[in-house]
């Protein structure tokens, strides 16, 4: 199913608008038709993705460190007996749900937005209307500063995410072949690569794309270049 619009893409920005969507939710119930029944099956599906996404994850995440740093520090590490890490626990989880919960989510919303006592304030309340349609973020916004470098120039590169993880930039000198630059979750990206041939400025050409979930995705915004000296 396609990504909608109003639902984010961070998983911290997930977690919030969930919170949000499950307390409003039923409030609104009655005026958008929803009965009981729907309702209780909807919040116990939600309840149980946001405790994985909350509680269960990062605590699996937890647990693969602490065990990656014990088997290291076993292999090359020195010093007293140490004992086995203690795993990580979590919050209790509530009741296990079918796999789908975005898809049935997805559904709900448009249900929502096609019931008779469906209105925009309702929809604000409840977080389902996009604040951007599609069009408008296909590819990432960014630019191009030049500003001083420990050893020359260097490019200052902001650029805005629109909700996505990241962006996955490549980069190509004095039309040579395009390169990977970098993998960036927050702004800006600073590129302080010397200069090919020290003490001649170059051109630099750059192409920015979305990362999610740990892959690249969408097009690739328009070429942007810039000419970085000493």
């Amino acid at each position: 199913m396609a990504n909608q619009a109003y639902f984010p893409k961070a998983s911290a920005d997930k977690i919030v608008w969930l919170n949000n969507y499950m307390a409003k939710l039923k409030a609104h119930a009655d005026q958008v038709g929803l009965s009981a029944d729907q309702l209780a099956a909807s919040l116990a599906g939600l309840m149980y993705y946001l405790w994985i996404l909350q509680y269960w994850y990062p605590a699996m995440l937890q647990n693969a460190l602490e065990a990656t740093a014990y088997r290291d520090l076993i292999a090359m590490g020195n010093g007293s007996i140490c004992r086995l890490p203690t795993p990580v626990s979590c919050e209790q989880a509530p009741a296990e749900c079918p796999p789908g919960v975005l898809p049935r989510l997805f559904n709900e919303v448009q249900r929502i937005k096609l019931s008779k006592g469906y209105t925009e304030s309702i929809g604000q309340d409840l977080g389902i209307i996009g604040k951007l349609s599609s069009a408008s973020y296909a590819v990432p916004d960014y630019s191009l500063v030049l500003d001083r470098g420990d050893d020359n120039e260097r490019v200052n590169i902001p650029f805005t995410k629109h909700g996505h993880d990241g962006v996955y930039i490549e980069s190509r000198r004095n039309n040579g072949e395009w390169e990977f630059l970098a993998i960036v979750m927050s702004k800006p990206y600073y590129d302080e690569r010397p200069l090919f041939i020290a003490g001649t400025p170059e051109v630099r050409e750059y192409r920015i794309r979305y990362w999610d979930d740990g892959a690249t995705n969408g097009n690739f915004a328009p070429i942007q270049k810039i000419t970085v000296g000493p």
